[in-house]
């Protein structure tokens, strides 16, 4: 039920989750002081927009 959900919304599970990289980078642009990265590095440095979740109805699909 959930990814039926998801794909009448057009959101997928990889592009809907926040990131670290964007949540620090958002952080900088509004002048507050970036929040502690994760323990793993994986998690530190991944970024979503950059990830081809492979769902045609996607909006964020490259």
């Amino acid at each position: 039920m959930r990814a039926l959900m998801h794909r009448i919304a057009r959101r997928c599970e990889t592009h809907d989750h926040a990131s670290y990289a964007v949540t620090s980078r958002l952080e900088r642009q509004l002048g507050m002081e970036p929040s502690e990265p994760p323990a793993s590095i994986t998690d530190q440095f991944m970024d979503p927009a950059l990830i081809d979740c492979g769902n045609a109805w996607c909006q964020h699909r490259r």
